[in-house]
């Protein structure tokens, strides 16, 4: 790690605020009830002293103080206009930066600005990340079009850098203003109060004695490029302390101590010469990877009803309505992405409540679907695809427009499933061939007009699963508990995760328990399919899983497809499904939102897919919100669950999954190398099935038409009279593309990320043409 001068300290500027969990050790209701008092509180102390500041993290709480005290309204509105008052990040909810997807995120930050500017006539500048363990190299882009100038904040920040300030560039060139908050976080001091801290074992909080203050500012020095640092005051659910004020006129009073003074975020922010600080390119990425596969149905169910609602949306533009997906549904799914909920590091009671507001949002989705008209299949997604789908008991293979509609038809009726021969099997496909073993596991698979195999069987079967056993809690694994405001929580902890850690002689067993396979058959064969069920056995003494695995081959797909479903007893262990490619070499490149990223060793996010590739060809693993995706070695590796708890700090044995059937989704595509825009094809598609539905009439007489290979579109969805349009370059390339709309629009304008006009209105001619610099993310707006 780099070492450094400190800079002289000249100015010291301190941030009242408290972190908002909106469930973690207990349920929602708890700590609402708690904060709205904090609110109460801070809004007396700024009454009362001119120079105090607060800052308070997500609009989802203030509605719920302003639920409960209405009359506060104006109070809060002139606070804030006075600029004493903040709201930073000023999202609904404060969510994961990796897990969920890219559409959602800006969806986040448009419930949250939309709110504060009607409510209270605020814009949020700042976007402040206090306790969100990883940021993917799309956010410099997205914070710029969502109208942020700052980035704060504290976990994973990289080993090689760790400067307070910088200009984060992202992936497609953007830049943002950034800070870090050191190693401390969000909790450096509190004043003398008679109130409890809450969670202080885990922020390391200092005090505010005078030489505890210049001691904090001088480790913050070490990391400036100005002598200007911030201290924040405060921690998770702290209560505003009433002696604030008075000890901060003490501390300015002490001899040799710099001027010191409350300032909000964009305060301090704004008086730093960003001329002197230095440039970072990439991402900070990853950190307690531990969460990535606990409490795996909350992230399941999140993105399905996320891509969902995004159908919704896009059918409702398709038809020409006025009006997209429950608005209510949005902020339930929203809710859940907070990242403590999608994480799943939560209690056991908050847990049953994050399943049912999935399921309420669930309600509202299919509520608000149409209930006449004549059936039909939706594509939601800006590319024509062929789909099997399932319609009155029978199936069917049907081919959809962009953004369009099809009615099912007898010629496209696929004929009954047949059992087959017993393995092996040998399945030709339009794409590959593929052959497999007696077990069901796959030993050949090449490209169409290729001999080369991509797979291999070593060090274990390709789609095979294993246990380790797992000591650790739901941040970390193997071994627990975790350190939350510790040096190294702060920082990025990519060490390796092979598919087996096992040391030769040594007395700890850290080995994989490999399955045993007790059967597999065909269940269906013919020149269009080959579906084979294997069955098998985790096990390590009384921990047990039996499972099923079904994989499903199609003459026309791309994709292998495997369902896993599992029954678990026992606790402590991680269970992983293992891809070995033929290129042991192979480096991971991970899907991130609205982009793709290279990574080296250890278990990272990966929104649909992860590639491990060769010189001529690769393999990519495909996931449905199974998020922990890691290449060691040229394996690809998926963990499917973890079975772990933090009965240490609360009621947390639903944790350990004992007795619950857990049903993942997965797949691979074999495919050429370079072909970057066929996996983030199949990755959408494989996420976003097609959607049945009801409709007028029997076929849309036009759709939407889009050209450019590697440009997508994330949202199609109604706006007032018109519809907005939001498109990305995928693939890293500098992108010509064409684009067709669907209806006769008057005018259109570019927007920014909150879906406003950034440029003129243009009349819109019949085609537009669209420059696309790498990775770049444009929105559109269109009107009659």
């Amino acid at each position: 790690m780099p070492q450094r001068r400190p800079v002289p300290v000249s100015r010291i500027h301190i941030t009242p605020k408290f972190h908002y969990d909106v469930a973690y050790l207990r349920p929602y209701a708890e700590y609402r009830d708690l904060c709205v008092g904090h609110i109460a509180k801070a809004l007396d102390l700024l009454e009362k002293h001119p120079e105090y500041r607060f800052l308070v993290e997500q609009t989802i709480l203030l509605e719920e103080y302003l639920a409960k005290y209405p009359k506060h309204l104006e109070r809060l509105r002139a606070l804030a206009k006075a600029g004493r008052f903040a709201v930073a990040p000023g999202m609904y909810v404060m969510p994961d930066m990796n897990l969920p997807d890219g559409e959602s995120f800006y969806r986040q930050v448009a419930e949250g600005k939309r709110w504060l500017a009607d409510t209270l006539g605020l814009e949020a500048k700042v976007c402040w990340i206090a306790d969100c363990w990883g940021h993917h190299a799309q956010l410099p882009q997205m914070l710029g079009q969502l109208g942020y100038e700052y980035y704060v904040f504290w976990r994973c920040m990289d080993r090689r850098l760790p400067v307070a300030q910088f200009h984060w560039r992202g992936i497609d060139g953007s830049s943002v203003k950034t800070h870090w908050l050191g190693y401390r976080g969000y909790g450096h001091i509190r004043f003398p109060h008679e109130g409890e801290v809450v969670n202080a074992a885990d922020l390391n909080l200092a005090g505010c004695s005078p030489d505890a203050v210049r001691g904090l500012a001088r480790e913050l020095s070490t990391f400036a490029t100005t002598g200007s640092v911030l201290l924040v005051n405060g921690g998770d659910f702290m209560e505003p302390q009433a002696s604030a004020p008075s000890a901060l006129k003490a501390l300015a009073k002490e001899k040799g101590m710099p001027p010191v003074a409350f300032a909000t975020p964009a305060e301090f922010l704004g008086g730093l010469d960003w001329k002197k600080a230095g440039k970072w390119g990439g991402e900070f990425n990853s950190a307690l990877q531990g969460t990535f596969s606990i409490h795996p149905k909350i992230k399941q169910d999140n993105r399905r009803l996320a891509m969902d609602l995004l159908a919704q949306e896009a059918l409702a533009a398709v038809a020409g309505s006025r009006e997209g997906a429950s608005p209510q549904a949005w902020r339930l799914v929203l809710k859940q992405q907070f990242h403590d909920i999608i994480c799943g590091s939560l209690v056991d009671s908050a847990v049953e409540e994050s399943h049912r507001e999935h399921q309420k949002a669930e309600g509202l989705l299919r509520r608000g679907a149409r209930a006449s008209g004549i059936p039909q299949i939706f594509n939601p997604l800006s590319f024509p695809r062929t789909e099997r789908v399932e319609a009155g008991g029978a199936r069917y293979r049907v081919t959809l427009p962009p953004f369009g509609l099809a009615t099912l038809e007898e010629k496209d009726r696929l004929p009954r499933p047949e059992a087959g021969a017993a393995g092996p099997w040998t399945f030709q496909g339009d794409h590959f061939r593929a052959e497999l073993d007696a077990k069901g596991f796959l030993t050949a698979l090449s490209l169409k007009g290729s001999r080369e195999n991509l797979v291999r069987s070593s060090p274990t079967p390709f789609g095979s699963l294993g246990l380790q056993m797992d000591y650790g809690d739901p941040w970390c694994k193997w071994e627990g508990p975790v350190s939350g405001g510790s040096r190294e929580s702060a920082l990025t902890q990519n060490e390796s995760d092979p598919w087996d850690r096992s040391i030769e002689g040594e007395i700890v067993n850290r080995g994989t328990q490999r399955a045993a396979i007790t059967g597999a058959r065909a269940i269906s064969q013919n020149r269009e399919e080959l579906v084979v069920e294997q069955e098998g056995l985790l096990a390590f003494w009384t921990v047990r899983l039996p499972f099923k695995t079904t994989i499903r081959l199609h003459r026309e797909s791309r994709r292998i497809e495997y369902r896993t479903v599992m029954t678990g007893q026992g606790k402590h262990y991680r269970v992983r499904a293992a891809f070995p490619t033929a290129f042991p070499k192979g480096r991971g490149r991970f899907e991130i939102p609205f982009g793709i990223q290279a990574r080296g060793q250890g278990e990272h996010v990966a929104q649909n897919w992860v590639d491990c590739s060769g010189a001529k060809a690769g393999v990519a693993l495909l996931n449905r919100g199974l998020p922990g995706n890691a290449v060691e070695g040229g394996i690809l590796l998926l963990s499917l669950m973890r079975s772990v708890a933090m009965e240490y700090k609360t009621q947390s044995a639903g944790m350990f999954q004992e007795g619950i059937e857990q049903r993942f989704e997965y797949a691979i595509v074999p495919h050429r190398s370079g072909e970057d825009a066929l996996l983030v094809r199949e990755g959408r598609a494989f996420n976003q099935p097609p959607l049945a539905c009801r409709a007028e009439r029997a076929v849309a007489a036009r759709t939407w038409e889009l050209s450019g290979e590697n440009v997508f579109a994330s949202a199609l969805k109604p706006a007032g009279e018109g519809v907005f349009l939001r498109l990305y370059e995928a693939c890293g390339e500098k992108t010509a593309a064409r684009l067709r709309p669907a209806s006769n629009f008057g005018q259109y304008a570019f927007t920014d990320g909150l879906e406003n006009p950034s440029a003129p209105w243009r009349p819109c001619p019949p085609v537009l043409s669209l420059a696309f610099r790498p990775f770049e993310i444009k929105g559109i707006l269109f009107k009659p």
